[in-house]
């Protein structure tokens, strides 16, 4: 039998899809590129927006043909507008895979399908509450993985050949028994050459993660979600934080490490954001030691307080407002590669072809070296041409 999967959204959603992937190929079924004649094929959806939402529906479309499951965060929230689509489609939650796949989901997963690194989920779920985020309803309270199993399943990805583990989850700064001890055992007891920490939210930052940050094996790259620079539209988000505790967390960790990698989450248009408010968040983001942002929309969820909030922004404004911080974000990312000019750096290399190889370093940054590879290796470099994209480097023995 065939199998076809496509995994729309976050690394959490990724790591979902690997696992069902592993059991179905437990079972013996094997993997067609999606959009064939599979016997099976599974849409495992986000929801994280209506965009989101738009590309579930386009993707489960294009499966309709033979047995078709939708599962992931719209099966859970919406599952009725799954099943309009079209009758014959099976809405699973996540919960219930092993159920519709006829076979337990592996404890631990031995690979991450046509990735150069892994991604580890070590919790899921969060409890905030954030008013514009459906997350919660989707994922419901927090729950930790046990140290043990994520151990497990580094060492079993460490003898697959994989040289970076990303590890992540739904708001992994909740981990039980905190996310700094974590990463600490997962280096005493594993070999993993390096370790990424996915984004954490800053009011779930331990001071702890500083010191494990020390060591050589953990990417210097940070994701802390901001949302906004604005403090009033701050507190009608229900973001627990103000931005000047916001900014002096990102200028401690940018003076104990000079060269690390910041990238946050930044939203425009949530509904009474005015254009005070807006160039009060842009001002206060110009000047954070940022290295580049993810700039989005809000999107109107319903089920979410936000939804029925007063002052819902237009759409072609809150283009205009991203396109300006996206801007700034290329600004920000042209400053931070400048002055990695002539620095040393381990790329993970993530595409190998025709002698030159493309990969990330440790402070995510995309570097393209001339030299011959292997995907997955890491190799040392240095950063001699800032004025390309992706930069140029070259081999550093």
């Amino acid at each position: 039998m065939r199998f076809a999967i496509v995994t729309l959204g976050c690394k959490a959603n990724q790591y979902e899809g690997q696992r069902m992937r592993e059991a179905l190929r437990a079972r013996g079924w094997s993997e067609q590129p999606f959009g064939g004649q599979a016997g099976l094929n599974i849409v495992n959806t986000c929801t994280v927006t209506h965009q989101a939402d738009v590309e579930n529906r386009r993707f489960i479309r294009r499966a309709l043909g033979g047995r078709v499951i939708v599962t992931g965060c719209q099966a859970v929230t919406d599952p009725e507008a799954v099943m309009a689509i079209d009758p014959s489609i099976e809405v699973m939650t996540p919960a219930r895979m092993a159920e519709a796949l006829a076979s337990p989901l592996p404890r631990v997963i031995s690979a991450f399908e046509g990735h150069a690194r892994a991604f580890v989920k070590v919790q899921d779920g969060c409890d905030h509450g954030c008013a514009y985020c459906i997350v919660p309803r989707a994922r419901g309270r927090p729950v930790s993985r046990p140290e043990s199993e994520i151990v497990d399943e580094i060492n079993l990805l460490v003898q697959g050949g994989y040289r970076e583990v990303v590890l992540t989850g739904i708001n992994i700064g909740l981990y039980e028994g905190g996310l700094a001890q974590l990463v600490g055992k997962v280096l005493a007891r594993t070999a993993i050459a390096r370790v990424r920490i996915s984004s954490i939210e800053p009011w779930t930052f331990d001071p702890l993660l500083c010191d494990v940050l020390e060591s050589p094996r953990v990417c210097r790259h940070l994701h802390l979600p901001l949302q906004s620079g604005c403090a009033k539209v701050l507190r009608a988000m229900g973001r627990p934080y103000t931005p000047e505790y916001y900014g002096s967390l990102l200028r401690d960790l940018k003076d104990r490490f000079p060269d690390l990698g910041l990238g946050a989450d930044v939203m425009v248009g949530f509904p009474g954001e005015d254009e005070r408010d807006f160039e009060e968040s842009r001002r206060f983001i110009s000047g954070l030691p940022l290295t580049y942002l993810h700039v989005f929309a809000y999107s109107r969820r319903a089920g979410t307080p936000a939804a029925s909030y007063p002052g819902q922004v237009p759409g072609p404004l809150k283009r205009v407002r991203a396109a300006l911080l996206k801007r700034l974000s290329d600004e920000k990312h042209a400053a931070f590669e400048a002055s990695q000019q002539l620095k040393r750096h381990e790329i993970l290399v993530t595409e190998a072809q025709g002698g030159v190889c493309s990969g990330i370093s440790g402070n995510y940054l995309a570097v393209r070296v001339a030299c011959p590879g292997v995907r997955g290796e890491i190799l040392p470099v240095c950063i001699d041409g800032v004025r390309a994209a992706p930069l140029r480097g070259r081999e550093h023995g």
